[in-house]
């Protein structure tokens, strides 16, 4: 299968190393014309959770080099970016050839599906995570799983064979319910984006108390939305969802305690190779936190978590608190809030007087 991976920063560029270290048929789009350079010439230069790892010239092009026709496209680019990527390739596309998504957001399979069909679209979710540091430099961050599967929920050929490659990168679960870990990865990121209010590592951000007395109850909100959408929201290494309903003190130190055990879980490379002096992080937060602080440039968060506000309307659940959460990302990304605990603060005393505390 020829696999051609458009957006080949953090997510889409590690996947390719690994696809192609697994003598896998790879070639690399991306917009950034100095990355794409990078990668012709001198290849590609991993380091990180994984050690390092380097790679020779690659076959690598911007999206209007474009030409041969298109088998298998793993799209990897940022939520914001979506729809004008597809509309860059599907002209590309062989009638077989289909697109998955290999991105973190709530509606990226319905934009792809719009301008592919859904025929040619599948959804996959990765739990691991990195960063584009320089042209042809990127960083492993996170070790976590990744999941695919069919829009319909059918196991099909071509969801075996997506499964076969996405192994080679992270253990990877075929699905007949992508849309249900769809739904759960933008629950918890009500968690992942609160994280890049302060700007300290995510680990030690969700370790904090008061940060914990804000996400339970962000989180809890989201999946009161995806519940109303009939949406049985599924657990995984970093999730457990029953656990932000607490019924009792005792039941919210326990979510407490798992979200401090979580967040250490994803920051053991961090922690780890920086105590041993191996390897010292560029990147310490989220990937919000990375476009807020080291990019200078607007997060995905109005893209990838912000339909959340419209799926919430659709049932008519009220979401006062992720809406707040998203507006101060836009005032951060607009220099009209700075970071800092008083966000925390201010969603807390918010928290406080809508009711929403945990017990």
């Amino acid at each position: 299968m020829r696999i051609t991976i458009v957006g080949a920063g953090a997510i889409g560029g590690l996947t390719g190393a690994w696809l192609a270290m697994g003598g896998e048929d790879v070639t690399f789009v991306d917009a950034n014309r100095e990355h794409v350079e990078a990668l012709r010439t001198t290849g590609l230069r991993i380091d990180g959770g994984r050690g390092v790892h380097r790679l020779g010239p690659q076959r690598a092009y911007t999206p209007d080099e474009l030409t041969d026709p298109l088998e298998c496209v793993l799209l990897a680019v940022k939520s914001q970016h979506t729809r004008e990527a597809v509309d860059g390739i599907r002209h590309l596309l062989r009638p077989d050839g289909f697109s998955v998504s290999l991105q973190n957001g709530l509606v990226n399979e319905d934009v792809i599906a719009a301008a592919v069909g859904a025929s040619r679209t599948l959804g996959a979710l990765p739990d691991y995570g990195g960063a584009y540091v320089d042209p042809g430099h990127l960083e492993f961050v996170i070790e976590g799983p990744v999941y695919v599967g069919e829009l319909d929920g059918r196991i099909t050929p071509r969801a075996e064979a997506v499964h076969r490659l996405l192994s080679k990168m992270a253990e990877c679960h075929l699905l007949t319910d992508i849309t249900a870990r769809i739904w759960a990865k933008k629950c918890f990121g009500s968690q992942t984006v609160a994280s890049a209010l302060v700007n300290l590592p995510y680990h030690v951000v969700l370790a904090d108390p008061r940060a914990q007395r804000v996400t339970g109850p962000l989180v809890r909100e989201s999946l009161e939305v995806a519940r109303a959408h009939g949406i049985d929201v599924p657990g995984g290494p970093f999730f457990e969802p029953a656990l932000y309903f607490p019924e009792t003190h005792a039941d919210t130190e326990r979510l407490f305690a798992w979200i401090r055990a979580t967040v250490e879980k994803q920051a053991r490379f961090t922690i780890e190779h920086q105590r041993a002096g191996t390897h010292t992080y560029v990147k310490q937060g989220s990937g919000i936190h990375w476009d807020l602080v080291y990019r200078k440039r607007k997060s995905e968060v109005r893209w990838g978590h912000g339909p959340l506000e419209d799926k919430a309307a659709q049932v008519g659940v009220p979401v006062p608190l992720n809406a707040t959460l998203h507006r101060m990302i836009y005032e951060i990304e607009d220099h009209e809030r700075e970071l800092g605990w008083h966000n925390f603060a201010e969603l807390e005393t918010l928290i406080d007087r809508l009711g929403k505390s945990l017990p």
